[in-house]
């Protein structure tokens, strides 16, 4: 090889050669600006259901401490008053019943609120109590297993919000008279399962659309834990929301 050869050779292998550094620097600066984009958006993800989820909180003890006891107290004056007539003692009883109900409902609202027992008693007890309200109050049989005892308080939170979305959902919308609920870690995975038998909903709409039933808040909650969601459903053939959650903890 002549030395003009090897100017050249050595010319081509220096420009392919800095074709490489360029595109390697190049893939390693997307990659980056991927990753804080990524890192953007969860901060911000989390700073959105941090602040709802606050809010939530303040409502709910506000409700609880404050409206609770007045109302409880109003009806206890009530229950002073001495009827003049039958028509009197109708107008009262009626006035105390509604009482019952509203004061039933507002602990039912404040428990949705704040999950006290999610932060007292943990996970597991929150469900439970959640799955004993849903059942007392609406009439629906749930089959409710537990088996994930290790679980952060950050990724708690979340999945108990996502359970709570969805098992609202099925009271509102589905119809349904039975909800087969799981929550279990299969080695580094945290499963939620949640499946019911009620009129189910068009799959494709829903989930092209993400609004209603909840889901771009379910979809959020999940893709900040870097989960993935598995709905199947149709017309009259309930909705099944299968849940994986990478779980290192």
């Amino acid at each position: 090889m002549d030395t003009n050869e090897s100017k050249i050779y050595i010319a081509l292998l220096t420009g392919v050669v800095a074709h490489i550094v360029l595109l390697v620097f190049f893939v390693i600066t997307i990659i980056r600006y991927q990753r804080r984009k990524i890192d953007f958006e969860d901060k911000r993800l989390l700073a959105q259901f941090n602040y709802l989820d606050s809010v939530r909180e303040r409502i709910g003890i506000d409700l609880h401490d404050d409206l609770g006891p007045s109302l409880s107290l109003l009806k206890m004056k009530l229950s002073q008053l001495k009827a003049a007539d039958d028509e009197s003692r109708k107008i009262i009883d009626f006035c105390k019943s509604h009482f019952d109900d509203v004061i039933l409902r507002l602990k039912r609202i404040s428990f949705t609120m704040v999950p006290r027992t999610l932060q007292r008693q943990g996970l597991n007890e929150a469900l439970k109590e959640l799955v004993n309200i849903l059942s007392d109050s609406t009439g629906i049989k749930v089959k409710y297993r537990f088996d994930a005892a290790i679980v952060n308080e950050q990724m708690g939170t979340h999945v108990y919000r996502m359970a709570q979305e969805i098992l609202s959902n099925i009271v509102k919308h589905s119809k349904a008279s039975f909800v087969h609920f799981t929550l279990i870690r299969n080695k580094n995975i945290l499963e939620l399962h949640i499946k019911d038998n009620g009129t189910g909903f068009h799959q494709n709409e829903v989930v092209e659309q993400r609004r209603g039933l909840g889901l771009e808040n379910i979809t959020s909650r999940a893709d900040l834990l870097r989960g993935t969601i598995y709905l199947t459903t149709e017309p009259g053939k309930g909705v099944d929301y299968f849940i994986q959650i990478p779980c290192h903890a």
